[in-house]
């Protein structure tokens, strides 16, 4: 019998389990302590039964049997270090499976690049990355394991049972498939009801996100209370399918103890039986001594124990399948572009050129159409035209990020499938007119840049930038700390730092979207002087509404119904040998 519903979901956590799964050392530590302590459990229970069958038979008083006793308390204490090391051993093998999926899924989304991000809820993004690489720790640290437990450990109390009773043996071994049979019939619905709270919680995330990003607005527009109602409604609705997750793992612990103690008692009614003399097999022919049948009673439960945990751990697995899916579809996703084996071509400013290119975000919703353009190397155009025209999809293109429906986007005449993209992408510096500030320190923001930049560098950067005093008056320099619990930046500030950031980037091309956007005229003045500067020997491409950035440029094109236009020269000064240069 399958579960069709959730072949895609084990599919995933297969996928995950073959390519982080393996921790050699910690999960070989993690078997034989298991093995330990059931070694200890088995030796604890013949102890006991000699104890109990020498007291109550044999009549010996307990002082006598000191030589016995004083056994107990080393098989304890070996019994409690083995699960505390099988314990341990779990974490550290979850804590390294979930740190190289994390790292994994980051280098990932960073290869994707931002236009496949943008597609995606932020708020669904950061669940996957925290709550579901999370959400394998159970799986990885206590299921895993506890599948080599339940078959090594019964096998091994079966093996010491049948040397005694293959009668209680056969019990053991008939009875124990009821576990694992009525557990994973209670645990697929535990699965589907997981599945719905992760997507809950996905959709929960990326809409509490979307609302927190957008509350200036909605309290301009008096909204804020109703969002906050909004918010109350979902998140009551999470709390109820978390219930309803709850109620079923309790649901399949009673299940499992009810069939574990109907097994238990199957073996003590064949020893009262045997007692009584209405039973008279299974001991090969020896009479049944109570040191015997106490010592299977003792590790019956024992025996069970595995199965059981299993059973309370399987809505661990069912949290991993519900989890694997969605954070496969990022592993697995297709890049916008292979990232081929050919190189790219030397450093110097390179030439670019769109050859008849269409793309569209949806069927039917052409952004470019045949859209056709030349840039000289080392040459500076502008593009204009209306919002939504497809300026930045252009630029993109160009990165690699994006896949040309048709056409051809090349770089010094060379396809950019065929490119290695990330080499590629070192070549080019980018700005825009919402520069991202990390929560960090002012170094870090701008090694951003370029992670190998000496400080001297650093601070060349932002003297260009106009920064050179502000950093002057910082106490700890640039190991001041930026963005969230540290310094704040203005909005001027934040695109010095982005000028200063492309100063540092060492880049063959500028890809320069809306670089002046919201500042005011003589910033505008300031930071085109700069760009003016920056553009020397470089391809540059310049994304704008205004005119003042027109300055530095060679010539400006229209871009509007997917298609561009000629404008004449904005600064014919500028002769070709000049703009090599």
């Amino acid at each position: 019998m399958s579960d069709p519903v959730s072949e895609p979901h084990v599919a995933a956590l297969r996928a995950i389990v073959r390519r982080f799964g393996r921790v050699p050392r910690w999960s070989a530590i993690t078997v034989v302590a298991g093995v330990l302590q059931t070694a200890a459990g088995i030796a604890l229970a013949a102890i006991l039964a000699s104890l109990f069958h020498g007291l109550v038979i044999a009549g010996q008083p307990f002082a006598g049997l000191s030589s016995t006793w004083w056994l107990i308390p080393p098989c304890l204490l070996l019994r409690a270090l083995a699960g505390m090391l099988r314990e341990e051993a779990g974490g550290r093998v979850s804590l390294a499976v979930r740190r190289s999926l994390r790292g994994a899924l980051l280098d990932r989304l960073h290869e994707l690049g931002p236009a496949w991000l943008q597609r995606h809820q932020a708020g669904s993004l950061n669940a996957s990355l925290l709550e579901q690489v999370e959400a394998m720790d159970g799986y990885f640290a206590r299921y895993r394991p506890q599948q080599w437990f339940a078959v090594l450990t019964p096998l091994l109390i079966l093996a010491a049972v049948a040397r005694l009773s293959w009668a209680a043996a056969l019990i053991l071994a008939l009875t124990a498939p009821l576990i694992p049979l009525f557990m994973v019939l209670v645990g697929w619905s535990a699965r589907q009801r997981q599945s719905e709270q992760f997507l809950a919680l996905q959709r929960m995330s990326g809409h509490f996100l979307d609302l927190v990003r957008g509350l200036p607005t909605l309290r301009l527009l008096n909204a804020h209370g109703r969002m906050g109602d909004e918010v109350a409604m979902v998140a009551d609705e999470f709390r109820r399918r978390s219930m309803q997750v709850l109620r079923l793992a309790f649901l399949s612990g009673a299940v499992l103890e009810f069939f574990a103690s109907i097994a238990i008692a199957l073996s003590a009614v064949y020893f009262g039986m045997s007692f009584l003399g209405h039973l008279d097999f299974g001991l090969y022919g020896v009479p049944l001594t109570l040191q015997t049948a106490m010592f299977v009673l003792l590790l019956a439960p024992e025996f069970y124990q595995p199965l059981r945990d299993l059973g309370t751990h399987y809505h661990a697995r069912a949290e991993a399948l519900a989890a694997a899916h969605a954070l496969q579809a990022i592993l697995s996703a297709e890049t916008p572009q292979p990232a081929g084996g050919a190189t790219v071509p030397g450093r110097r400013p390179p030439a670019l050129a769109l050859v008849a290119v269409d793309f569209s975000h949806r069927p039917g919703e052409s952004v470019l159409r045949q859209c056709s353009l030349q840039v000289a190397a080392g040459e500076a155009i502008a593009i204009c035209g209306p919002s939504g025209g497809g300026k930045t999809t252009l630029l993109r293109l160009l990165l690699g990020q994006l896949s040309a429906q048709s056409g051809q986007v090349c770089v010094d005449g060379e396809a950019i499938e065929t490119l290695d993209l990330a080499a590629w992408r070192e070549r080019v510096g980018w700005m825009n007119q919402h520069p991202r500030l990390l929560a960090g320190s002012l170094a870090a923001n701008l090694r951003v840049a370029r992670h190998d930049a000496p400080d001297d560098e650093l601070r060349e950067a932002l003297c260009f930038a106009g920064l050179g005093d502000w950093l002057a008056g910082l106490p700890a320099g640039l190991a001041t700390a930026l963005g969230e619990g540290g310094r704040a930046l203005s909005g001027g500030q934040l695109r010095r730092l982005a000028l200063a950031r492309v100063h540092l980037r060492r880049a063959d091309v500028l890809l320069l979207d809306e670089p002046t956007a919201s500042l005011d005229a003589q910033t505008e003045a300031w930071v085109v002087a700069r760009l003016g500067e920056l553009r020397a020997g470089r391809t540059t491409i310049l994304l704008t509404h205004r005119k003042m950035p027109l300055q530095i440029v060679d010539r400006s094109l229209h871009l509007e119904s997917g298609c561009l236009t000629e404008r004449p020269a904005t600064n014919p000064s500028l002769n070709p040998r000049q703009r090599q240069a």
